[in-house]
């Protein structure tokens, strides 16, 4: 029986490096895939849906479904990348008996620095729209921590992406306890050691390669950007409810070592912020996707997607 796997996590953890090298070496195993539709899944939406076709992007969605199924005909699928935790438990119905979930979290401080340099909840706004479509507020239906509306407009950009990492985790903590699939979850920290790839390739089913073994020494990250944005990652002790999730996922939320993070994400220079996402490099349709999934730009983000309602398939009960 073929198998679909997704990944849940709020990003910036290591997807890219993740779906470059199981696509390279375990091709012939699976099919793999990083963020196939980005924000179009509109997961701020979706996450307080019962239903996937409720959804404003129900098309374009279920047209998504509806190659996953596919793709079970001939080979396992796995899906890395962040945009889909809307979609977790929805897809946890729709596949079910067939599905995996790796929860793949990482330090809240990394993380929401990182997030940062990515322009997350910047005003003005990205012009990609992704701080609308997927980037979570606690006015949005389906929220854990809706007590942050009194809070929201004091936030600095730095404290709202903790919120978001914080509603992503405690999602995956809770959908751990509810749905019965399948669940690993594995720190991001983890995965980038020769226990930690092997835990995962275990629990895909999938053999130990020594060139997968090997690619932990190559990082991949196409979108790594620094900013002259200061924040105070000790701010974290101001969001007790940030700190509960670190400590439900075995972090130490104020370990993090400033210097390392001002190293990595801080610019020296003025105006070093990150580029505009919706601006980037131009890409010919033969060079390779920048998402680090291997395949042609053509193939992969640069391919456009056709919505055809015959395509699109009947909503199955939970065990059909």
């Amino acid at each position: 029986m073929t198998i679909a796997t997704f990944f849940l996590s709020s990003g910036r953890c290591g997807t890219q490096w993740l779906a470059k090298h199981l696509w390279d070496i375990y091709g012939d195993r699976a099919f793999v895939t990083h963020e196939p539709l980005r924000s179009n899944y509109l997961p701020r939406q979706l996450l307080g849906l019962n239903d996937l076709q409720a959804s404003e992007n129900a098309s374009q969605i279920l047209t998504h479904v509806a190659r996953i199924e596919r793709q079970l005909e001939k080979t396992d699928y796995v899906e890395c990348g962040w945009p889909c935790y809307g979609a977790i438990s929805h897809f946890a119905e729709r596949f079910y008996g067939r599905v995996r979930i790796v929860h793949l979290p990482r330090h809240p401080i990394w993380s929401a620095s990182s997030m940062v340099t990515h322009a997350y909840y910047r005003v003005p706004p990205r012009r990609d729209r992704l701080t609308e479509r997927a980037l979570l507020t606690p006015f949005d239906a389906g929220v854990r921590f809706p007590e942050y509306r009194q809070r929201w407009p004091e936030l600095n950009e730095f404290e709202k992406c903790l919120y978001f990492w914080a509603e992503v985790h405690a999602l995956g903590l809770e959908l751990q306890s509810t749905l019965e699939v399948p669940w690993l979850r594995l720190k991001s920290e983890e995965l980038f050691t020769e226990a930690g790839l092997a835990r995962l390739l275990a629990f895909l089913e999938l053999p130990e390669r020594e060139t997968m073994q090997a690619a932990l020494g190559r990082r991949i990250d196409h979108f790594s950007f620094k900013t002259d944005t200061a924040w105070d990652v000790a701010s974290i002790e101001r969001h007790p409810r940030v700190v509960e999730v670190a400590e439900a996922l075995g972090y130490d939320s104020i370990a993090a070592d400033e210097k390392s993070i001002r190293a990595r994400y801080r610019a020296e220079r003025s105006g070093a912020e990150v580029p505009e996402p919706s601006a980037a490099r131009s890409l010919s349709s033969d060079a390779p996707c920048p998402c680090g999934s291997g395949r042609a730009y053509r193939d992969c983000h640069g391919k456009p997607v056709r919505v055809a309602s015959s395509q699109v398939p009947p909503r199955p009960n939970r065990h059909g």
